[in-house]
């Protein structure tokens, strides 16, 4: 069977078309990235905390950080685990500063639904919680989430001195279970 010219610049541009598109679909897909979990390198960041100075967990090392994403624009009226959680946190800050503890809270709100806060909106928020300087408040638009494999605040992750996680929580950790890890990240145990 002999196909005309007409047909064979017909099926030759079609199967063309195929492979174009096949490449670009294959160009497009992004990978699922698994989500951060205990035993892992936690992946390096810099960002600006919103009361100023840098902060880099590269530069953190050395130090036990606990790196909570929770929503500051939760309603403070309802049960709401993520304003729960920054008492803790704030708990947390003052009993293990003194042994290295760095806390860097990250604002998650925008994986809520409830939007990219500004920097004012966030300064405003460190002041309403009464968040010791100390704690490094960072806004974030999502990508440091996804780095981190975070879906829904509140997670919170524990990471060793030389940088690796320790554990993970995702929801609501009770300040025991917080002040337990914690101490065994600074080698003191269970009764300090």
């Amino acid at each position: 069977m002999k196909l005309s010219r007409r047909k064979l610049l017909f099926v030759l541009g079609a199967g063309a078309a195929a492979i174009v598109a096949v490449a670009l679909a294959l160009l497009s897909h992004k990978p699922e990235q698994r989500p951060v979990q205990v035993g892992d390198p936690a992946p390096a960041f810099t960002g600006t905390a919103v009361r100023g100075g840098e902060v880099s967990l590269t530069h953190l090392r050395g130090h036990v950080v606990l790196l909570p994403f929770l929503d500051l624009r939760a309603d403070t009226t309802e049960n709401e685990p993520s304003r729960a959680q920054i008492v803790f946190l704030r708990s947390m800050q003052t009993q293990h500063a003194r042994f290295g503890l760095r806390v860097v809270l990250v604002d998650a709100a925008e994986l809520a639904g409830a939007g990219t806060q500004s920097r004012n909106e966030l300064v405003n928020d460190a002041y309403d919680w009464n968040l010791d300087p100390a704690i490094a408040v960072l806004g974030d638009d999502g990508t440091l989430a996804r780095r981190f494999g975070v879906d829904r605040p509140p997670t919170t992750f524990l990471i060793g001195r030389r940088g690796v996680v320790r554990e993970r929580w995702d929801g609501f950790v009770p300040a025991a279970q917080l002040d337990l890890a914690i101490r065994e990240r600074e080698g003191r145990g269970a009764t300090g």
